[in-house]
């Protein structure tokens, strides 16, 4: 009996041997080949780690953006939630860097224009260019004065850049879900293509224009003044963002 089971150790041994022999083959043709599943497995499950985020708080300073009736800027909302994804954003290990942390404009940063606005503009763009992230988030606040009616988020993305599309499509489905997660009836939207916005046009690398909410509905514009709301959108774009290096 001792021997019997001596005999079925040693089988049992020797093809851990041979499946380990194996597994160690497949490790080393992947490396050798560009491919490492230890660093896919790594991205996976820390998509952020390691990437370079930029956070372009939208507006600023002189220029509040649009704005509400009450007094309610498109400036301070955008800015409010831009600190928040950046705070998530590094809690997960990305390298993120803000166009502005302030309630300043950027016009100042340059003199390659005589307008104002366009000086802005141009300051975030070369700030997105020399950081050479692997993508860019811009945030802003939509406005209707048209309709109160309309309301949701809106994504927009540069039309050349399919890997723009991409991170648009992921951003817009869980910027929904914020909405839906609060209770919210919004109706679903695909993300707008564009070939005209500055900042669309004049970064290297992909990027997209997130319209939080309409600051024109009276809906959009109580949830964007709460804090909870805020952070409820900050962390769906986070995940959005996890979406798209996932599946990149």
């Amino acid at each position: 009996m001792k021997k019997l089971f001596a005999q079925n150790r040693e089988v049992f041994l020797s093809r851990i041997h041979i499946i380990l022999i194996l597994l160690a083959v497949i490790l080393i043709d992947n490396m050798l080949s560009g491919k490492n599943p230890t660093v896919h497995v790594f991205r996976y499950w820390l998509p952020l780690s390691g990437r370079t985020i930029v956070i372009d708080a939208g507006h600023g300073g002189i220029d509040g953006g649009t704005y509400h009736k009450d007094g309610t800027l498109e400036k301070n909302i955008n800015l409010q939630v831009a600190l928040k994804i950046k705070n998530l954003m590094e809690k997960r290990g990305a390298n993120v860097i803000m166009t502005r942390t302030q309630d300043v404009s950027l016009d100042s940063l340059n003199n390659k224009s005589d307008y104002r606005h366009k000086r802005d503009l141009i300051a975030r763009s070369d700030i997105i260019n020399k950081a050479r992230p692997d993508i860019f988030i811009s945030v802003h606040v939509n406005a209707e004065r048209s309709s109160t009616s309309t309301r949701g988020p809106m994504v927009i993305y540069y039309r050349e850049s399919e890997k723009s599309r991409r991170l648009a499509e992921f951003v817009q489905k869980r910027l929904e879900e914020a909405y839906i997660a609060a209770g919210q009836k919004i109706r679903a939207r695909k993300p707008l293509s564009n070939s005209t916005l500055f900042l669309l046009c004049n970064t290297d690398v992909p990027g997209v224009i997130v319209e939080l909410g309409f600051i024109t509905n009276p809906a959009d514009k109580s949830l964007m003044v709460k804090e909870e709301f805020q952070q409820k959108l900050s962390q769906h774009i986070l995940f959005a963002v996890e979406d798209y290096f996932k599946k990149s």
